[in-house]
């Protein structure tokens, strides 16, 4: 396989991902109008905002990525056909600068959930334990993110490293950033 093969393959997964999160994130915008439309009870309708801010920005960084996937498949094509050596070049450095973030959106998702909790396990006001609610949501659906994102990244890149002839990385993905 060529190092363009590799790039689209890596593309193709963020695509999927993107698109999942897509539905999930509009998903969450249908219950919220469902319990809007339908709710009775004041839990519910305390998860009608979150649910709905939620589900939108969950829906609204997805597609933005999806959207900067879809470009960069025409410049990774471009990128190739000029130099095809420096396109791995340039996707090696790439790849291995976004890869130390990992451990800060571990860390950040991670205080969501555990802020989240507290919120639901605290507040006796049923708006506050659906804003907890909805931030352990969210915290879980930025670490699943995560962790099929830097699964993928660590594939790529070793796949790169192969390509360029430097030795494959001898670390194992364990999952933990």
């Amino acid at each position: 396989m060529t190092a363009l093969d590799h790039a689209l393959n890596w593309i193709d997964g963020e695509l999927i991902a993107g698109r999942a999160l897509i539905a999930f994130g509009l998903l969450l915008v249908g219950c919220g109008g469902l319990l809007w439309r339908l709710g009775e009870s004041t839990a519910a309708r305390a998860m009608v905002v979150p649910l709905l801010a939620m589900g939108g920005l969950i829906t609204v960084l997805s597609a933005v990525g999806t959207l900067n996937n879809v470009r960069r498949i025409a410049e990774f094509r471009e990128a190739y056909a000029v130099d095809p050596s420096g396109f791995v070049e340039q996707e090696l450095a790439r790849v291995q600068g976004f890869m130390s973030w990992y451990v800060y959106t571990f860390v950040g998702a991670s205080l969501l959930i555990i802020a989240g909790l507290a919120a639901f396990l605290i507040a006796a006001a049923p708006m506050w334990k659906a804003i907890g609610l909805a931030m352990i949501v969210l915290g879980a659906a930025a670490l699943h993110v995560d962790f099929f994102s830097k699964a993928s990244a660590t594939q790529y890149l070793a796949n790169l490293a192969l390509l360029d002839g430097a030795p494959a990385a001898t670390e194992r993905y364990t999952g933990f950033p």
